[in-house]
């Protein structure tokens, strides 16, 4: 296939021509000619107004319901999600019905997956049927192409789990992804524990809940010298955990952050929208503001759109019965554009994943594979249920106007157009 990009803005932090705006010709699967102007006969031209490229997008710790849970999502329907939002790889999370525990599920889903333009990458299960009580066969699932080990949502309350965990990854040069949470603290919760819960009159997870246990982590990490990512930092007690160690932990202490927690908060759950009910819950305005400064000084790596969906059963209840969760991978790029500069976004979503996990780079150069994510800036574009490429139906962005549209990706020699 011949892809010829027309004017577009490149960025990408590593790349001579960042910031510059160029013809890029890709034949093959191979960028071939990165100039000033380009011409083909043979290309299909991809040219519009305000046109940005970058390396292609990945989402760590996305949700699916394929193998069990088939009526929220499909392999097929999250990869066609994932390519609709701009992510030309996921790594994927176990869900509750089916986890990732063993070698074989590991092989299905490359199997299934196989045929889609988006890199579907495996987060192996940590612990047994995700309950936290017995460590998988975290060897065999890495050499099944397991790029890291995880419960997910679910929080690891017993150290010692844990602590053979780390020693285990360290071992293979893999990584512990885990999502700090004493469910001791949390027990009954339903959003942050703060103003906005107390005038509801719901139980809210307090900040402790994440900051206690980052502590713990960090020094389960020390003692096994290790390599962990802190999953889906929320709090402003837990960055400031993080800061205090982080330096002397380089190349071995991760975090990440969901955008949901970038861009909204606690205040946002005051007429109850199921839809905002999530894991980890919407803080703070401090937490928010405090999370988006560690963003950009690089104190986070990594932004997540922390994508779970969810049937409407588990979602059209009373606030405190639904399920916690929401779509996010259409959402999480365009909403991001309109407040971080697209070189952070481009740091945080598609670099340093690369990094962390062991992935092949990605560098807009002359013969680099193809692996790109392309958007328009200052493009008003709504995001509709029409749109929506996921089975299920939980996302509180519907009919929200964005100024910054997903145009395509370019991934595996194909050309795949967001509409």
């Amino acid at each position: 296939m011949v892809i010829l990009l027309k004017k577009a803005t490149i960025v990408d932090p590593r790349s001579k021509y960042h910031g510059k705006k160029q013809d890029i010709l890709i034949e093959k699967g191979i960028i071939t000619k990165i100039a000033n102007s380009i011409s083909s006969k043979k290309a299909k031209i991809v040219d519009g107004k305000n046109l940005h490229v970058s390396p292609g997008w990945v989402d760590i710790g996305v949700h699916t319901g394929e193998p069990g849970l088939e009526h929220r999502d499909t392999l097929e329907s999250t990869l066609a999600t994932a390519s609709a939002g701009g992510f030309t790889r996921i790594g994927l999370f176990s869900n509750d019905a089916s986890p990732i525990d063993q070698a074989a599920t590991i092989g299905f889903i490359k199997d299934r997956s196989s045929k889609s333009p988006v890199h579907c990458h495996t987060i192996g299960a940590l612990s047994q049927k995700l309950q936290g009580e017995e460590i998988t066969e975290v060897i065999d699932m890495h050499h099944a192409g397991s790029i890291g080990f995880s419960d997910g949502l679910h929080s690891i309350q017993k150290a010692g789990l844990l602590e053979r965990a780390l020693h285990y990854v360290k071992a293979i040069d893999s990584i512990v992804i885990h999502r700090p949470n004493d469910k001791t603290l949390s027990l009954h919760s339903q959003m942050h524990e703060g103003k906005v819960s107390t005038s509801l009159g719901i139980p809210g997870m307090p900040d402790i809940a994440e900051s206690i246990m980052i502590d713990r982590d960090i020094e389960i990490l020390k003692y096994t010298d290790s390599k962990m990512l802190i999953h889906l930092v929320s709090t402003q007690k837990g960055i400031n955990h993080l800061k205090k160690e982080k330096k002397s932990l380089e190349n071995k202490l991760f975090a990440s952050v969901s955008y949901h927690n970038l861009i909204d908060t606690d205040e946002t759950l005051a007429d109850f929208d199921v839809n905002r009910k999530l894991s980890p819950p919407l803080r703070s305005s401090a937490d928010k503001n405090a999370l988006i400064k560690a963003v950009e000084s690089d104190l986070i790596d990594v932004i997540c759109s922390n994508h779970v969906p969810i049937e409407i059963e588990g979602k059209e209840k009373e606030f405190i019965y639904a399920d916690k969760g929401a779509l996010g991978m259409q959402t999480c790029g365009p909403a991001l554009l309109e407040f971080l500069d697209a070189s952070t976004i481009v740091e945080k979503m598609a670099i340093n994943p690369r990094k962390i996990f062991n992935l092949p780079p990605a560098e807009i150069a002359k013969g680099e594979e193809a692996e790109l994510t392309i958007w328009a800036n200052k493009t008003e574009h709504s995001f509709t249920q029409k749109e929506n490429k996921s089975r299920s139906r939980n996302s509180p962005f519907f009919g929200k106007k964005f100024n910054n549209k997903i145009v395509a990706i370019v991934s595996k020699d194909q050309l795949i157009l967001s509409q």
